[in-house]
């Protein structure tokens, strides 16, 4: 298989979305571990006939954000686009030689979708 200077674009723009999603699912991890351990300690200093409920944990990493959402959707966009322009579906040389500019664009644009 041929790697030029685009797939090796694309292939490292993945590699760091790749990348950005462990390093928050880890912080995510350490804040759910340090939460249990807060929660563990003060449960140890309250009467034991006291109840409180749980804080509710948010599971979800995608950003609640409008504008992190639509810098996503338009980061897909982009995905699309070169896929087409690899594909040579959408019509122009110029366009089609330079495919992986939108989609490593996009792909890091797409990963602002993601939030703790």
């Amino acid at each position: 298989m041929n790697i030029d200077t685009g797939r090796a674009v694309v292939i490292l723009a993945v590699l760091v979305f790749y990348l950005r999603l462990i390093i928050l699912q880890r912080e995510r991890v350490k804040r759910l571990r340090a939460a249990e351990a807060a929660q563990a300690k003060a449960k140890k200093k309250r009467k034991v006939s006291e109840t409180s409920a749980p804080a509710p944990t948010r599971y979800s990493i995608l950003s609640p954000n409008r504008r992190d959402r639509l810098i996503a959707g338009i980061g897909l966009a982009a995905i699309i686009f070169g896929m087409l322009l690899n594909l040579k579906i959408i019509p122009g040389e110029m366009l089609q030689t330079y495919w992986w500019i939108p989609t490593a664009l996009g792909i890091v644009a797409f990963s602002w979708g993601f939030r703790l």
